[in-house]
């Protein structure tokens, strides 16, 4: 049965929080683009200034000293100074698994003073085991099984795609499903199941049975319940990705406030966030309400970096004013983030962020130095003291120097894990 079309679905209104989130998203702009264009007219007036002066005085050396004005300027020092260090910086990241998606997200990560983390998916491994099954009288194991693996197999959850896997390793064929399974991001999945009727699969609110009773540790877990009431219960276990305490504590150390929002219950996301050293926590939230938490802490002055996977983060990905997803994260995550962590190693976020602030270093040693040069050789072009020959070669030396500085991003080792 269809219920809602098109920009009533809560996948499209996902994504329309996604669009006006980034629409907002605050952006530095970069300084050598602010520079530019006004640079490029003052050096044309200079050229023009400096030809119009040696026709009076000389008019041989008119056109030369024009010419050495422009090429002591092109291609400018200053124009290289910040393309070159960010490039240099993607690539090395590159090779060691991080993708850049926009390169101006350097500048913005170098000034954060907050990561804000995902629980399920990551900074808990993707991979989730079945632990147990409760069932209804009447139902079996395997019978649960089967209608829960016919609504999760679509899904990219943690959750579903842990029931629909646990169904395939036990040789169990899911149930069929008529018509289309609806998904209702943050709270699960519907369909209409064999003789089963309607069934819902996901939190407990959302199958709305009094026997869907939470787990006492607080750990993942999925409820299903058809037209007749509760149907079954299955709890799952998650384990912390190996270097999920580290890269907290790497953050500590940087200086860098870190918090934990998550959609599952508090007991869950307190004990995950107590496990790798997070002091805020922030749990049992919607996309809107991690949406609202994101603003509401940028609206405290907050520089924010968002570390996320699902579909349930794409809203708060854009609006974070930088953000990560993991490589295995659902492709509308993967596109409103800046950064992709293909391998899944979470220390690669507290690497970025080094690379990033030695990135904007690098850029502002540049444009010093091409200030320094613009500032000089300009003036010399102009009064005759530099030919065209010896301008060419201090355009080529200028923007050698600049290059050769940029490299030096690609040669820095990747932050390690502290002992």
């Amino acid at each position: 049965r269809i219920e809602k079309l098109g920009r009533d679905t809560r996948f499209a209104q996902i994504v329309d929080l996604m669009e006006k989130a980034s629409t907002d998203k605050p952006r530095l702009a970069v300084l050598a683009d602010r520079i530019a264009a006004p640079f490029l007219v003052v050096v044309v007036f200079g050229a023009l200034l400096a030809a119009a002066y040696w026709w009076q005085v000389d008019h041989s050396k008119a056109l030369a000293v024009a010419v050495a004005v422009l090429i002591v300027t092109c291609p400018c020092a200053l124009s290289l100074a910040t393309p070159a260090a960010m490039l240099a910086s993607a690539g090395a990241l590159a090779r060691r698994g991080v993708l850049v998606r926009r390169l101006q997200a350097f500048e913005t990560l170098s000034t954060i003073d907050a990561v804000v983390f995902d629980k399920t998916g990551t900074l808990t491994e993707d991979r989730l085991v079945l632990r147990q099954v409760r069932v209804r009288e009447g139902v079996t194991r395997a019978e649960a099984l089967q209608v829960a693996a016919a609504l999760a197999q679509g899904s990219l959850h943690p959750v579903s795609r842990a029931l629909a896997r646990a169904a395939q390793d036990e040789g169990l064929t899911p149930a069929v499903v008529r018509g289309d399974v609806r998904e209702a991001a943050g709270k699960g999945m519907e369909a209409f199941v064999g003789a089963y009727g309607r069934v819902r699969l996901g939190a407990a609110a959302w199958v709305d049975a009094p026997e869907a009773v939470p787990s006492a540790d607080g750990g993942p877990e999925a409820h299903l319940a058809d037209d007749a009431g509760w149907l079954a219960s299955f709890e799952l276990a998650e384990g912390l990705r190996e270097d999920a305490a580290a890269v907290v504590q790497a953050l500590k150390a940087a200086g860098i406030r870190t918090w934990l929002l998550s959609g599952d219950r508090d007991a869950a996301a307190r004990q995950v966030a107590q496990a790798v050293g997070i002091d805020e926590v922030v749990a049992g939230a919607s996309p809107e309400q991690k949406l609202a938490e994101v603003e509401r802490l940028q609206g405290l002055g907050r520089r924010l970096a968002m570390v996320g996977d699902g579909l349930n983060d794409g809203p708060v990905l854009a609006r974070a004013d930088t953000s990560f997803a993991l490589g295995h994260a659902a492709a509308l995550a993967q596109t409103r983030s800046d950064y992709v962590i293909q391998g899944g190693r979470l220390m690669d976020v507290a690497d970025t962020l080094v690379q990033a602030k030695d990135t904007m270093k690098i850029v502002r040693q540049n444009l010093t130095w091409a200030a320094i040069y613009n500032a000089v050789s300009i003036p010399l072009a102009m009064i005759g003291w530099m030919p065209p020959w010896l301008a060419g070669l201090g355009m080529a030396l200028s923007s050698f120097l600049v290059i050769a500085n940029a490299t030096r991003l690609a040669r820095r080792p990747p932050v390690q894990s502290p002992a």
